[in-house]
């Protein structure tokens, strides 16, 4: 079984970043519905059958029995992931919907709203799966907490489950599974160096004072709304050359984030009244397919943070020449290597204690939104349970602050891009005019 692979006494001790996640999950339980969580969607042609998936999840989820695990601290204070005793019976984490004619939520998007604004039920539940069927659309997905997986490392746990359902080998399913993560307690000069780093990036990035959008949460527990914008094949094919025309060979992140960067801009300004820089944090995954398969499990991501000069981002050209240069300059300090280094030094702190330090700094507007874009995709198949998968995306619940976020994936060609809003934050108006804005420009 996986518990054989976690080291020191059955314990994964987690990294600094996956503590930083544990902050996030705090702060969005304290000011929103749910904590920070990330949905996938798998949209598929036809119905697939609901005894065959029921049964099939079942089995699976037995072979991994660290999706119900929690957050412990070992003696020497470092927090890890605690798997709970063996042979504990947990309820089938799966929801089924039909959409019905004068149905509350009617349509597929509307039902994975819900499903992506509820919180988990108790420290154990991590994921929970959804089939919903609607008029002429269907699809299953995936809610999972991102104290458990990063977003290609949910892909993949998606892709298992397909291999899973085909008839594979029950071995093969976590053979490849890296879960040997150490104390991490030594190298403490170079951790407070690396944080020295991190300390000088923050604050050359708030020097500006930072446009952000007014959050008027006010203990509403307020959710999210989604806004699809799908590009098929030949649009992606497209998007992609202008990328490699404009930005250079393989600079297909400057690019989006630009495009990002103008529609938001135009979003702002219409507010009128707003001084500062776009502050905005770019999380990124490049690993290769076997490194997803070993590291299935937590985060794994790169995070750079980047700032946009309002007299730059009405120019794409501008806009993309700025981007370029603090990506080589954060590539070039290994930024996103020490971001994890240092972050591991925060690990001895209690959660609400960084989640009152989050706070402290701009009253909070720490930034002006988020952008990510996932490069490759995990899930290879374009089979599900004997149906045809027609499309996969990501519903991402965006860290608050900022609140606001564009989020792009790829699957088999095609390319997806997500708006995730907060409610309160946009209009419906503002949201169709970015979407409308993120089109024409890309």
């Amino acid at each position: 079984m996986i518990r054989e692979y976690f080291s020191v006494k059955n314990k994964y001790y987690l990294n600094g970043f996956d503590w930083v996640m544990g902050v996030m999950d705090l702060l969005m339980k304290n000011t929103t519905c749910a904590g920070n969580a990330s949905q996938i969607a798998l949209m598929l042609d036809t119905p697939p059958d609901e005894d065959r998936v029921r049964d099939g999840l079942r089995r699976f989820l037995r072979l991994y029995p660290l999706v119900h695990g929690s957050v412990s601290r070992h003696y020497t204070l470092t927090p890890y992931w605690k798997l709970p005793k063996s042979g504990a019976e947990h309820p089938l984490p799966l929801t089924v919907t039909r959409i019905e004619d004068g149905s509350p939520d009617a349509s597929v998007l509307g039902v994975l709203g819900r499903h992506i604004n509820t919180p988990f039920p108790d420290k154990h539940s991590h994921l929970r799966f959804h089939l919903v069927y609607g008029k002429g659309e269907q699809c299953i997905a995936l809610t999972f907490d991102h104290r458990l997986f990063d977003a290609r490392g949910a892909e993949s746990f998606m892709a298992l489950f397909q291999r899973h359902l085909a008839g594979g080998d029950d071995e093969q399913f976590f053979r490849d599974v890296k879960l040997t993560q150490g104390f991490d307690l030594s190298g403490w000069k170079q951790k407070f160096l690396a944080g020295q780093t991190v300390n000088r990036r923050v604050i050359a990035l708030t020097k500006d004072r930072v446009r952000a959008v007014p959050l008027m949460v006010n203990g509403q527990k307020a959710g999210f709304r989604y806004r699809i914008i799908s590009f098929d094949r030949e649009e992606a094919a497209r998007i992609v050359d202008r990328a490699y025309a404009e930005a250079g060979y393989l600079m297909i992140m400057p690019y989006l984030f630009a495009r990002v960067a103008v529609s938001m801009h135009r979003i702002f300004e219409r507010r009128g009244g707003m001084q500062g820089a776009y502050v905005v944090p770019v999380s990124t995954d490049l690993r290769r397919a076997k490194d997803i398969r070993e590291e299935l499990f937590f985060n794994r991501n790169s995070m750079f943070f980047f700032q946009v000069k309002a007299e730059d981002a009405g120019d794409p050209k501008r806009t993309i020449a700025s981007l370029r240069e603090q990506m080589y300059q954060q590539v070039q300090v290994k930024f996103p290597e020490k971001l994890m280094a240092a972050s591991s030094l925060t690990r001895i702190f209690p959660l609400p204690f960084m989640h009152a330090v989050f706070h402290l700094p701009l009253q909070g507007k720490i930034a002006s939104y988020c952008f990510s874009h996932v490069s490759k995709d995990s899930f290879p198949s374009l089979d599900f349970a004997g149906t045809r998968i027609t499309n996969l995306f990501h519903m991402p619940r965006t860290p608050v602050p900022p609140g606001i976020g564009v989020f792009f994936n790829s699957f088999h060609g095609r390319l997806n891009a997500t708006i995730s809003c907060l409610e309160n934050v946009f209009t419906e108006e503002e949201i169709g005019a970015l979407e409308s804005y993120l089109r024409g420009t890309l």
